[in-house]
């Protein structure tokens, strides 16, 4: 199912996508005896030309973000192949399909040859063979064909065939024979039969529909079609033909105001409906026998839900909200169809669509290496992490600049980075996969006492604290051997000595820790140039040495070293500011702070007490639990959790060693290894880096 709302003009025209099994819009059969799971997740942002990425926890439903790539001007749509191997976005700014290659194991999207398409593509989707797509061009009032190349995902052989008036949405059959687009300027349903061997369209007898159809979707049987009328605030039903693919009116249903996107679920059981203007998801029963539909009771939603999606177990449904910029989860009652909220993610700036890729097997993320900077002997220490145990084993260090004082791994594992703080520039690495090794690159210049860098979830940009210069150094990332260029240096203007840098999870803001000025300085990032603008600035603490972003991109940590205490803040979705929530109380001088990867576990290594202080977040403020209290080494400054949430390591400044911890899956409590490992002298900074499986 595809659907569309401009939001550059008063009428209501939202799209949402076919995907895989998880909309019951005609790519699965729901007949597989195979287990499958949701592995993971695209969203097209329109306002700013990107894809988002994320992973998905088959058992919570949770999405973790896995950085984005970029696209072409106002993503409209987004759609996978049912095997999962290409995915496909509709460019309603630059008349273009952008072509992407699926990389199986991590998710990560690659960039082919982007396709013409007529005028103001509206809706992409991939017939259930995966050998054709078919896009609706909403200007010139046709859907285009094309052919599938089944090794690289090309696209080719484009064909256009008339519609109706502003085709907005289409959608496929599950059988492949029978293709529908809901044309929102002249309230109809164009229906065709599709040539299995060529993939053309032969146009059949359109049906009438409510106001303003803008969505349009067959169940999973393929023997009922439902289309959302923004206009009129209904739900048209209908019965399909299995021969002729002829629909039949029905009884239409109410929803709730400006209905953009309806979905069902693979089961067949239950069908939900974004309504854009009442920030509500309506929730329905399917008669199994007629398709008629019984309303249940709505949820709410953020701000303007373009699409509603469902993963392809059925346990899970996702909104895309455009003008909060969020992503509400919800577990659906397998028995009554309820919609029960089970966390939000953040997007990027106007997410209008979401597909998703499905496997035999659940994501998981594991530990594979982990690295030391050690202050007072200029090296980096290396080790390869048990996935089982934890357990590090020291690896061959290697010499780094002067005064190494933070390091960074990038998100696809192949390059390390330290700022060097005593000789002012950044040291460059290549991992090895295999063994963990690293091997020098070239150095760059960096500002005066660069104390801490990150990477953004992209891989494409980095950036570095400078305290001395109250500056903040800007760089690309060449993505085929790991090199930087300097773009940009930002001044910090009267915020001084920056100390600590951190990017939110979707690559939108980046926010440092100023020492002296006591405050946290927000940036928006360009997602093209990687420069900076600043947004401005919120007072934390007492001399703040560390920030963090929780995984859900919605809240933000600064450790107060002077203070001893932990500033909470919320992360404004639209502009990135912050707003103060409180401060909790820590050990003595905290120097570091991380969340756990599922968002739920706050910790805090206290330089000052040799403590980890433990935390549990509330899910819808980000405010802290005060939990136990673990013992540390002497004087922890630097503290990292594993990518699977089931390590936790504290690099011990004056123990020059790093201690091993089990996180608690319930309580978040830490349970110390039997055995620390060493370091050279003074590890200041500590990284795990891991991959997907």
């Amino acid at each position: 199912m595809v659907m569309v709302r401009d939001v550059m003009k008063t009428a209501v025209l939202i799209l949402t996508l076919l995907v895989s099994a998880s909309c019951g819009s005609g790519e699965s059969s729901g007949t597989n005896a195979t287990p499958t799971y949701p592995r993971f997740a695209y969203a097209a942002n329109y306002n700013d030309g990107t894809v988002s990425i994320y992973s998905v926890n088959a058992s919570t439903g949770q999405l973790r973000h896995s950085g984005y790539v970029a696209a072409q001007t106002h993503p409209r749509a987004v759609t996978v192949t049912p095997s999962g191997k290409f995915a496909y976005v509709a460019n309603y700014g630059s008349n273009s399909i952008s072509v992407y290659t699926v990389n199986q194991t991590t998710g990560a999207l690659t960039a082919g040859t982007a396709v013409t398409t007529g005028t103001a593509p509206l809706s992409v989707t991939v017939d259930p063979s995966g050998k054709f797509a078919y896009v609706t061009n909403s200007v010139d009032n046709t859907i285009s064909a094309y052919t599938i190349n089944q090794t690289s995902g090309a696209l080719s052989a484009r064909n256009d065939v008339a519609t109706g008036v502003t085709p907005s949405s289409v959608t496929i059959a599950p059988s492949g024979n029978f293709a529908y687009v809901a044309n929102s300027g002249d309230n109809t349903i164009s229906t065709y039969t599709i040539n299995q061997t060529t993939g053309g369209l032969t146009a059949g007898v359109a049906v009438t529909t409510g106001k303003t159809p803008v969505s349009v979707t067959v169940a999973p049987s393929g023997k009922f079609a439902y289309v959302t009328n923004s206009g009129s605030n209904t739900v048209s039903v209908y019965t399909v033909n299995q021969t002729t693919g002829v629909l039949t009116a029905g009884t239409a249903a109410l929803t709730e105001v400006a209905p953009t996107a309806v979905t069902v679920v693979p089961s067949g059981k239950f069908a939900y409906v974004a309504n854009y203007d009442s920030n509500t998801i309506s929730v329905y029963t399917i008669d199994q026998t007629t398709g008629t539909l019984t309303e249940g009771t709505s949820v709410a939603a953020g701000t303007n839900p373009a699409s509603v999606m469902v993963d392809p177990s059925g346990k899970f449904a996702y909104a895309t909200c455009f003008n909060s910029y969020a992503i509400p989860v919800y577990a659906i009652d397998q028995t009554t169809g309820a919609l029960n909220a089970a966390g939000t993610v953040s997007a990027a700036n106007g997410p209008v669509q979401m597909a998703m890729v499905s496997g035999t097997a659940a994501v998981t993320n594991v530990p594979k290496f982990a690295y030391a900077a050690n202050y007072a002997s200029d090296s980096i220490s290396v080790y390869g992490v048990n996935q089982s145990s934890g357990a590090l084993t020291a690896g061959t260090a290697v010499a780094a600049g002067t005064g190494p004082y933070g390091i960074a791994v990038d998100p696809s594992g192949k390059y390390a980075y330290v700022a060097n703080r005593s000789s002012n520039n950044v040291s460059v690495y290549a991992i090895d996969q295999t063994t963990g090794a690293l091997t020098a690159g070239t150095t760059v210049a960096a500002g005066t006492e660069p104390r801490s860098l990150v990477i953004d979830p992209s891989g494409r940009f980095a950036y570095v604290a400078n305290y001395g210069a109250s500056t903040i150094s800007g760089y690309t990332i060449n993505q085929a051997s790991g090199a930087l260029t300097a773009v940009a240096t930002v001044s910090a203007g009267t915020d001084t000595n920056p100390v600590s840098i951190a990017v939110d999870p979707s690559g939108r803001f980046l926010y440092t820790a100023n020492y002296s000025s006591f405050t946290i300085s927000a940036y928006a990032i360009d997602r093209t140039t990687g420069g900076l603008t600043a947004v401005g600035t919120a007072a934390a603490g007492t001399n703040p040495v560390s920030i963090t972003i929780d995984p859900t991109g919605r809240f933000a940590y600064a450790a107060n070293s002077g203070s001893n205490t932990i500033s909470v803040f919320t992360i404004t979705q639209t502009t990135g500011a912050l707003v103060k929530v409180t401060d909790v109380a820590a050990g003595t001088s905290p120097y570091s702070v991380a969340v756990d990867p599922t968002g739920k576990y706050f910790y805090a290594a206290n330089y000052g007490s040799d403590t980890i202080s433990s935390y549990t977040i509330g899910q819808s403020t980000g405010t802290l639990t005060a939990g136990t209290t673990a013992a540390s080494g002497k004087q922890p400054r630097s503290l990292a959790l594993d990518p699977s949430g089931t390590f936790a390591y504290a690099a011990n400044y004056y123990g020059n060693s790093i201690f091993r911890y089990t996180v608690d899956q319930t309580t978040g409590a830490l349970t110390a290894g039997a055995a620390t490992v060493a370091t050279a002298s003074s590890p200041i900074a500590l990284v795990v880096s891991g991959t997907v499986q």
